[in-house]
């Protein structure tokens, strides 16, 4: 049987921050002086006000998988979507994936909406952020405003929107860009129950089709239950656990990551984790 090719291969990821942004500013400025008379930069060394945000992360995403990664806050799961995303630049470590592959990250649903613009108009607006043309939005109309739910409310004013509804239609501008790689940091939180399912449902079909795969961030036990494949457990930027058995990767986090919870807490997460019919 041949080996299976990844769609996303991240290989020795290193990135550090400046706890002070004046330093920061400082060593940007150093960098560029040092790159423009072609001297080495020597990024594994921690200067002044530094530290390490992602430590030698390891990992593959396969093609019709939804991979679910879950971490506590700060263990550096956002920040390593943004390097996978481009949002922030990749220093240190190898990140290879297919030619041409499309990437759709959704990191918070409602930037670069407009409230005084119609919900249609803002379809536009949002859509030419992700980089759609205007042909390309106009073929996705119809799916967005069937998957939303919105289709005759979008003539009225975004203002108007309850949070609810801007979320839903946020997510499915993001649906209808049909990324290869889909990356999800804690955006499912988008309507009432029957919706969520909705879009539960609609991930887990999207990836049986060719070519196309999930990154899907969250500390929600139940909606990892529901949707991962396979889970990376974080801390302290650093992938401490990962395994294709998703009850086995969240009791670890709730043991190893959640340790500030008192002995309930703990118990009562588990529960909910041991007794979750897949």
């Amino acid at each position: 049987m041949p080996e299976k090719i990844p769609m996303l291969s991240v290989q020795g990821l290193h990135m550090k921050f400046s706890r002070d942004i004046k330093y920061n500013l400082y060593y940007g400025l150093l960098n560029l002086v040092a790159d423009s008379f072609g001297r080495e930069i020597d990024y594994m060394q921690l200067r002044k006000k530094e530290f390490w945000v992602l430590t030698d992360i390891n990992f593959d995403l396969y093609e019709g998988e939804i991979l679910g990664i879950v971490g506590a806050n700060g263990s550096g799961k956002t920040s390593l979507m943004r390097v996978l995303a481009s949002i922030y630049p990749l220093e240190v470590g190898r990140i290879y994936g297919r030619p041409h592959q499309k990437i759709t990250a959704v990191f918070a649903l409602g930037i670069g909406m407009r409230p005084l613009f119609t919900g249609r108009e803002n379809i536009y607006i949002k859509g030419s952020m992700y980089g759609m043309n205007k042909a390309e939005i106009d073929a996705k109309m119809a799916f967005i405003e069937e998957f939303s739910e919105l289709a005759d409310q979008l003539d009225r004013p975004l203002g108007n929107y309850s949070s609810g509804m801007r979320a839903r239609l946020a997510f499915a501008i993001a649906l209808a860009t049909e990324p290869d790689i889909f990356i999800i940091d804690e955006a499912l939180a988008v309507g009432d129950s029957v919706f969520k399912a909705k879009c539960y449902d609609h991930l887990k079909e999207y990836v049986k089709r060719p070519g196309k795969a999930v990154l899907f961030v969250s500390n929600h036990i139940r909606k990892v239950l529901k949707l991962a494949s396979r889970v990376l457990v974080m801390k302290n930027g650093q992938i401490i656990y990962r395994s294709t058995d998703v009850k086995a990767a969240l009791t670890h986090y709730i043991l190893k990551c959640l340790d500030h919870l008192d002995e309930d807490q703990q118990q009562f997460k588990l529960k909910r984790v041991q007794e979750y019919d897949m």
